[in-house]
C-alpha cells in the first residue's frame, strides 16, 4: 500500500459525495406518471436519466477505494474483520433503521392514505429476508444492500485485484457486461479497490486524460440517446469524465467541500425518497403540467423542496438529538 494513501483525506471524494447525493435526489424527482405529455420534456428527461446512470457506479468506485485504501500488501483476515466491524455501524445499522422508518411510513399510508404508498415499498415484505433479498422496503436503498454484499465479498475482491491487477478487473467488467450478470456492482467496487491496492495516482491520470474522456463520453452519450440499449457504454467514460471534472473544480476553484458534509449526504440518501414521493404526487396532481417549462419547473420544485425539507430535518435532529443523529448516519458526525 502506498504511504500516500494512508489516512489521507480526499477533497475530491467529499465534493463527489455532495454532488452525487444531490444528483440522486434530482433523478428520483423524475415525473414518471407524467411521461408522454410533452415530447421536448421527454427528450430532456431521457438525457437526464442517461447522465444519472453514473451516480451509483461512482459511489461503488468510491466505496471500493475507501474500503481498501489502508489494506495490507499481504492477505490478513484481521484487516477484513476490522473493516466489517466498522461497516456494521456505518452501513448495516443505518440501513436497518431506514427500512424500519420506511415500513412505518408504509403502514401509515396504507391506513390513512393508500394512494400514497405505491412506488416505495418492496416487492414482498412478508419474505423473512425481504430487506436483503426482495426489498428493501424503501426501494432506493438497494445501493446500500448491494454495497453490504460487495463488502462481505471483499476478500475475493482483494484476491482478484492483488493477483490479476487491472486485467482481472477488466475481465470481470467484460463478463458482467456481455453476460448481463448481477451483481454488476462488484465490477465498480473492484475498480476502486484497484486504485487503492496498487496506489494509482488517479488524480494525475485523470487530469492528463480528461479531455479525451469528454470526447468519448459525448460520442457514447449520443449513441445511447438513439439506442437506449447502449447506455452501458457511457458509464466508464462518464465515470472518468466525472472524476476529471471534480478534480478540476476542487483544484482550480475556491469551491471546497469539507468532510463534515459526509453525514448530510448519507442522511439525504437514506431519507429523501419517501417525502420526495409524496411531493411528486402532490405537485404532479396539483399543478398537472403539460408544457416543457411546466414539467421542468415541477421537477425542479420537487427536487428543491425535498433537499430543503430533508436538510432541515437533518440539522434539527443534529442540534436537538446529536447522539441519535450519529446513529442514523453511521457515526459520520
Amino acid at each position: 500500500m502506498s504511504g500516500t494513501l494512508q489516512n489521507k483525506r480526499y477533497g475530491t471524494i467529499d465534493f463527489l459525495k455532495v454532488f452525487l447525493s444531490i444528483g440522486i435526489v434530482v433523478r428520483h424527482a423524475e415525473l414518471v406518471n407524467l411521461a408522454g405529455r410533452n415530447a421536448s420534456y421527454d427528450w430532456i428527461n431521457q438525457a437526464g436519466m442517461l447522465l444519472s446512470e453514473l451516480y451509483v457506479p461512482m459511489f461503488f468506485v468510491l466505496s471500493g477505494f475507501l474500503f481498501f485504501r489502508n489494506a495490507p500488501e499481504k492477505f490478513e483476515w484481521k484487516f477484513f474483520l476490522r473493516q466489517w466491524k466498522k461497516r456494521v455501524r456505518s452501513l448495516l445499522v443505518p440501513y436497518l433503521i431506514a427500512n424500519v422508518v420506511a415500513f412505518g411510513a408504509y403502514w401509515l399510508a396504507y391506513r390513512y392514505y393508500p394512494s400514497m404508498m405505491t412506488g416505495f415499498f418492496g416487492d414482498n415484505w412478508k419474505h423473512p429476508l425481504f430487506i436483503f433479498w426482495t426489498g428493501p422496503v424503501n426501494l432506493t436503498l438497494w445501493f446500500i444492500r448491494d454495497l453490504i454484499v460487495a463488502i462481505v465479498c471483499a476478500p475475493l475482491t482483494w484476491l482478484l485485484v492483488r493477483y490479476t491487477r487491472v486485467w482481472g478487473v477488466a475481465a470481470l467488467g467484460i463478463v458482467c457486461y456481455f453476460a448481463g450478470m448481477r451483481p454488476w456492482y462488484n465490477f465498480y467496487f473492484a475498480i476502486g479497490a484497484w486504485a487503492a491496492l496498487w496506489g494509482q495516482d488517479v488524480k494525475q491520470l485523470s487530469l492528463k486524460t480528461g479531455p479525451w474522456w469528454l470526447l468519448v463520453y459525448v460520442c457514447s452519450f449520443a449513441a445511447a440517446m438513439q439506442e437506449p440499449n447502449l447506455k452501458g457504454l457511457t458509464i466508464l467514460p462518464g465515470l472518468a469524465l466525472l472524476l476529471y471534472l471534480a478534480e478540476v473544480i476542487t483544484e482550480k476553484t475556491r469551491l471546497k467541500v469539507g468532510p463534515q458534509w459526509a453525514a448530510w449526504c448519507f442522511f439525504m440518501y437514506l431519507y429523501h425518497y419517501i417525502p420526495e414521493l409524496v411531493l411528486k404526487k402532490l405537485l404532479g396532481n396539483g399543478i398537472d403540467p403539460h408544457t416543457t417549462w411546466g414539467l421542468l419547473l415541477t421537477l425542479l420544485a420537487v427536487s428543491l423542496l425535498t433537499l430543503g425539507l430533508v436538510s432541515a430535518l437533518y440539522f434539527i435532529l443534529k442540534r436537538l438529538l446529536p447522539k441519535l443523529t450519529g446513529v442514523l448516519v453511521g457515526g459520520k458526525l
